[in-house]
């Protein structure tokens, strides 16, 4: 009887490591699927960003061209005030291939990173919110309207793995050594990758306090060695401009009433519209409106929504208040960065955090997830009723325009060593080219 039962309970075991295994395959599918699916959402948004890829700002006068000339000692050089070394890595990496593919890496590592938010938040760590909210959630995220400024580039792909970031720390911890490692990971990153890392430090501590969750640990010795250097080197490197903000009321009204809210809903095509060709009383009246509507939701949410809603929007919040403080819209600019701010489609990755707790105040003001007033819900269930409208508008953002960038890479290489080329980068403006001198 002693050997049957070990045998009985050895093909037990054995049985549920099968369906365990089986049960890990198919969630591997899954997200595989969804990646691919995401992927494809968002090449259809701009297809000249694979199709016709080019360097976008940064990501040729800055990532590629240092990583060219200096190495890996680009991973140490601060720009606008702080560390870029994930930016810095990818331009590196760069490096192994021919020039003329540079700006096609660059732009499918900022489509990756766009895409790591989805399969996280549809993963089981966040499995107390409905599967049908989470999927309704991230089809309105890969079509967020004023968002072009963070596509498909390496520049901004810090903003993403911030949105990654905050989503480890907001999501039940995971159990495996693989989410951990892959925690870890993000948020050390992340703290390397520009300043925001610094801004979650108190989230975590918040969640680790209100948890008694011992992950956060972790999460918090993989985050603090990387927020403390970029918030010394924002401190003392002397390195970040300093231009004219210009603030006034009028003007934080409509960054706030149509560059944010305004947009958000209705799309920036649409803003762009009103701004341009609109009556200026009837843009001020709606901005003003929007401004109506989104600060009071938002302040809803912040003072009776969940502990993790409160602590997203009150980063995201934080985020836009930093940012506004000290924009850097364009430095080079005699006019004051407010007002370029006040410009549709100007420095929109600044709205990027507000807009995503925006919606996720309006979603929570459904009562879906817990009980809510009566009005609160209907005014969340009107506002929304007009997101389609501005997923429609923004739903491919304009073509780069063609700055011929494969023909100039083509002649850099074949360019005698000591030769200095010079090359456009989008938007092609201003300061925006690449110098590099032929090794």
């Amino acid at each position: 009887m002693g050997v049957q039962g070990t045998f009985s309970d050895f093909a037990s075991v054995s049985t549920i490591d099968r369906r365990l295994s089986r049960i890990r395959d198919h969630q591997v599918v899954l997200h595989l699927a969804i990646f691919s699916l995401a992927f494809f959402v968002l090449f259809l948004r701009r297809p000249d960003a694979l199709l016709n890829a080019q360097f976008y700002a940064e990501d040729g006068k800055y990532w590629y061209a240092d990583a060219y000339h200096f190495g890996f000692r680009c991973l140490w050089m601060p720009l606008d005030g702080y560390l870029n070394s994930v930016s810095r890595l990818i331009g590196l990496l760069t490096l192994l291939f021919p020039l003329a593919y540079a700006p096609l890496i660059m732009n499918v590592a900022g489509l990756l990173g766009a895409i790591l938010p989805v399969n996280v938040f549809l993963s089981s760590r966040f499995g107390s919110i409905p599967i049908a909210l989470r999927i309704f959630a991230s089809v309105w995220y890969l079509l967020l309207p004023n968002s072009y400024e963070i596509h498909a580039n390496t520049t901004n792909l810090h903003w993403h793995l911030a949105l990654v970031g905050c989503l480890v720390l907001l999501a039940k911890p995971g159990g495996t050594a693989a989410w951990r490692v892959f925690d870890c990971m993000v948020l050390a990153s992340l703290a390397l990758a520009g300043p925001l890392g610094i801004l979650l430090v108190p989230v975590a501590v918040v969640l680790r306090w209100t948890s008694k969750d011992q992950s956060y640990n972790l999460f918090l010795g993989a985050l603090i060695p990387g927020a403390v250097l970029q918030a010394l080197l924002i401190l003392f490197s002397g390195s970040r401009p300093s231009p004219t903000n210009g603030a006034t009321f009028q003007q934080l009204a409509g960054i706030l009433g149509g560059q944010l809210f305004l947009s958000s809903i209705f799309g920036l095509k649409e803003f762009v519209r009103l701004y341009y060709v609109g009556n200026p009383v009837l843009l001020s009246f709606l901005e003003l409106v929007a401004l109506a509507l989104g600060v009071p939701v938002m302040t809803y949410a912040v003072l009776y929504g969940p502990v993790r809603l409160k602590l997203f929007i009150l980063f995201s919040v934080t985020v836009l208040i930093l940012g506004l403080t000290h924009p850097l819209v364009d430095p080079s600019s005699v006019v004051p960065q407010w007002q370029l701010l006040q410009t549709p489609g100007i420095g929109n990755r600044y709205y990027f955090f507000p807009m995503v707790a925006f919606f996720a105040s309006l979603i929570w003001m459904l009562g879906i997830l817990t009980p809510t007033p009566k009005m609160a819900r209907y005014l969340a269930g009107v506002i929304l009723l007009f997101v389609p409208f501005g997923i429609y508008t923004d739903r491919q953002y304009f073509r780069f325009k063609d700055l011929h960038f494969r023909a100039f890479a083509a002649q850099f290489e074949q360019a005698s060593p000591g030769t200095r080329v010079t090359i456009p980068v989008y938007p092609g403006t201003g300061p925006w080219q690449m110098e590099l001198a032929k090794k």
